[in-house]
């Protein structure tokens, strides 16, 4: 095989024995990588109804199918397993270099079952492979954690070279927004994958390999490559945006336009959000830019609070950490974002959901339903120092951080209020208010793993071809016509061709589809033809939907948060008006070929080659 390393590696938990099986080529081909590969997994071998931190859920490490080839941003990978959180299928994107190390050390996935009696780690070293003690790391956090590894590898350079996966404090304790953490700040964030793996005494996975990952047909595969580089070279997000500013260099854009989020989705285009932006933390704080494994855009990079109560080196936050940790909790600190966010990272803690939540307990607090005695602090929007203590408590499942732990939807309920977590499936919203870009509410509301913008990001269309171009791809952001048609084609091109390929999202600003199949193609050998690409998306896409509704996901569950469908726009294009998700549903279950309550119909699992997989 070519591009995939052609072996899964089995670990039984349990009896600390492994085994390593042959990835079967037609199957690769089907599936492609990443979630398509651990979507059937996990499908085939998981009951969707178990106790997601029971012995029988398992824990899937599922790297792209480009990810070691070189590539352009081909690194990105998923941890997926049955989520602690939504109750449904769970996966979390994850790129840096140790999805890499896995590679050359031979491995396509990583498959861990039951549950160790102990806390242990997985040493992998090409073909050397052991189940180790790792009773001297448990209650370690993230940071401390891959320090005392590295500090026990006799040669520096290998030292150097070795990569690891681990969890922090959340993890140990099950908290269900607790994250996989590499390379100390990639996070594999979404879901409480963190806690699944804390389930199962899983401390970390140590990888390092020196094997080739191979390509079908070189010079043609290069040929692909160098294309790439040059659009990406040519494009003004991909080659100065990102580098210069993150993820984050378009806060100031979407809150002009309505789509950056404040105070828990109550408020939108507030004039303060200049203050968080990324050109705000790269002006006054970052030390470096860096990037993944395989990627010339760099938009990661340490950065540094040099004094106060904020004081320390953290990680350039991603966009959505700006969103929903800055405005979405009011709060226009760069120095109180970036402790957040490294405390997140280092206790290992998704700053998406954590950051719903703590706005959520603002605005509880701030209207009287969220006494300060349970809360131990005052809780008022803005509160930098709140914003910190919670995280810490959260890990560690003490005071409020206790309900915290268990996810927005109990801590809402908790306090009478459901409505004001502002989710979907249980899982936080993205930084994006859906009031301004309909397409955005009706993938965040189909999405299969919850309050997620990442399966099929309109904004594309929506927003950054008006500002950015190309003029010809932008559509009316308010407006529902054709955005089913759009939605459900990018969802299945986002799956098949981006993430099981191993693309990361962010190049797509400079690389378009156009540039990654050819990449994908001659590194696999597989005479994929784009309509094959976009079939094999929409397969793994409704296996995941028949994975949700077996474990009890239904229609109910496809609804915006109540104060998106029923508060108006305050400004924007949609101002005054909300979108018509319900509306757009139905056509949108009829384009996918589900019946009117978003059921797969056996016409359309037979279409995709899966018959018999329906309810």
């Amino acid at each position: 095989m070519h591009a995939w390393a052609g072996k899964i590696l089995r670990v039984d938990l349990s009896e600390r024995e492994y085994d390593i099986e042959d990835l079967d080529p037609y199957f690769a081909k089907m599936y492609i990588g990443a979630q398509g590969t651990a979507t059937r997994i996990l499908y085939d071998e998981v009951d969707p109804t178990i106790d997601a931190l029971g012995e029988e859920n398992k824990l899937i490490f599922s790297t792209g199918a480009l990810v070691g080839t070189g590539a352009v941003t081909g690194i990105r990978s998923v941890w997926a397993a049955k989520s602690p959180l939504t109750g449904g299928i769970a996966f979390s994107n994850v790129g840096g270099y140790f999805p890499a190390e896995v590679k050359f050390a031979g491995y396509d996935m990583i498959i861990f079952e039951g549950i160790a009696d102990d806390p242990v780690m997985l040493w992998i070293d090409d073909d050397e492979i052991e189940i180790m003690d790792a009773d001297h790391l448990w209650g370690k956090d993230v940071f401390e954690t891959e320090d005392i590894i590295k500090s026990e590898i006799d040669d520096p350079w290998k030292a150097m070279d070795t990569r690891i996966a681990s969890i922090g404090p959340a993890g140990e304790n099950l908290v269900k927004i607790a994250a996989i953490m590499s390379d100390k700040h990639r996070a594999a964030a979404r879901c409480g994958i963190g806690a699944v793996m804390g389930s199962k005494n899983l401390k970390a996975v140590v990888a390092h390999g020196t094997k080739d990952v191979s390509v079908a047909v070189p010079e043609a595969f290069n040929k692909s490559v160098n294309a790439a580089l040059g659009a990406i070279r040519a494009s003004e997000r991909a080659s100065k945006v990102f580098p210069a500013y993150g993820s984050a260099g378009l806060v100031n854009f979407y809150n002009e336009v309505g789509l950056l989020p404040h105070m828990n989705f109550k408020k939108m285009a507030l004039p303060e959000a200049h203050k968080i932006s990324g050109q705000a933390v790269a002006d006054g704080y970052l030390i470096r830019n860096q990037g993944c494994f395989s990627c010339p855009m760099s938009c990661g990079g340490p950065a540094e609070v040099k004094e106060g109560p904020f004081e320390g080196v953290s990680h350039r936050p991603e966009y959505e950490t700006h969103a929903l940790m800055g405005p979405n909790c009011g709060i226009y600190d760069p120095e109180a974002l970036l402790k957040g966010n490294n405390e997140c990272n280092r206790l290992g803690i998704d700053t998406m959901d954590m950051a719903c939540q703590v706005s959520c307990a603002m605005e509880l607090y701030e209207e009287g339903h969220l006494p300060e005695s349970d809360a131990g602090m005052k809780l008022n929007f803005g509160n930098g120092e709140a914003l910190v203590t919670l995280i810490q408590q959260t890990a560690y499942r003490e005071g409020l951080g206790e309900l915290i732990a268990e996810g927005g939807a109990t801590l809402a309920e908790k306090y009478g209020q459901p409505d004001l977590f502002i989710g979907v499936k249980k899982m936080g919203y993205a930084g994006y208010d859906a009031r301004n870009a309909y397409g955005m509410a009706l993938g965040v509301v189909t999405s299969t793993r919850g309050g997620c913008h990442c399966r099929a990001y309109t904004l594309v269309r929506e927003a950054l071809a008006h500002a950015f171009g190309p003029k010809e791809m932008a559509v009316d952001p308010v407006s529902m016509q054709g955005k089913a048609e759009m939605l459900m084609m990018m969802q299945n091109m986002q799956t098949a061709l981006v993430d099981c390929a191993g693309f990361c999202q962010f190049s797509m600003s400079g690389q378009p589809p156009p540039l990654l199949f050819p990449q994908l193609a001659t590194a696999t050998g597989v005479n994929y033809t784009m309509p094959e690409v976009v079939i094999n998306g929409e397969r793994i896409w409704n296996l995941q939907k028949m994975f949700n509704l077996k474990a009890g996901i239904t229609k109910a569950d496809d609804v915006l948060p109540k104060r998106l469908r029923e508060e108006p726009a305050t400004a924007g294009p949609g101002k005054g008006k909300n979108p018509d998700v319900e509306t757009m549903l139905k056509y949108y279950y009829m384009l996918r070929g589900w019946d009117e309550e978003g059921v797969p119909t056996p016409q359309k699992l037979a279409e995709l080659g899966l018959e018999g997989q329906g309810l």
